[in-house]
């Protein structure tokens, strides 16, 4: 059993391997809100467009303009300080209110959105105001929001 094991974890750090997965954010897809501050704020979201433009649509069929900045594997998990892979993405414009009132980034202006899978199951979105993010403790962190991988 070990052989298989060690040979499994082989592949998985494999960095060939990797560029041939499929993160949540790179294809059009739909996530629904999974924790309390996603159903509060945007609902669920679905993700469509190109490699480099996407549209993020909330619930209240809010569209956020999102510019490509990079995939970038850096401490993006608020639970553990392990690395993990991200997605980071410019917001093109403030979206202002979104459901029930509530904003992105509260009273500051929402400038970086960075999604972060969490497992299988689940995809985590921080939100950041200011300068692009170098990892989930940067500066500017608005909040974090999690929904669930369809």
């Amino acid at each position: 059993m070990k052989p298989f094991l060690t040979a499994a974890l082989v592949l998985a750090a494999s960095p060939t391997l990797a560029e041939d997965w499929t993160m949540p954010w790179q294809e059009d897809a739909s996530f629904a809100a999974y924790s309390t501050t996603a159903e509060s704020v945007t609902g669920d979201l679905s993700i469509s467009g190109s490699e480099t433009e996407k549209v993020l649509t909330t619930a209240d069929g809010t569209e956020i303009g999102l510019s490509f900045v990079e995939d970038r594997s850096s401490g993006w998990n608020l639970n553990d300080n392990e690395v993990w892979p991200g997605g980071v993405f410019a917001i093109d414009e403030d979206p202002g209110a979104l459901v029930n009132g509530n904003t992105l980034c509260g009273a500051e202006a929402a400038t970086y959105l960075v999604f972060t899978p969490l497992d299988d199951t689940l995809l985590q979105m921080a939100v950041f105001s200011g300068e692009a993010p170098e990892n989930i403790e940067s500066p500017g962190l608005c909040g974090t929001y999690n929904y669930s991988i369809e």
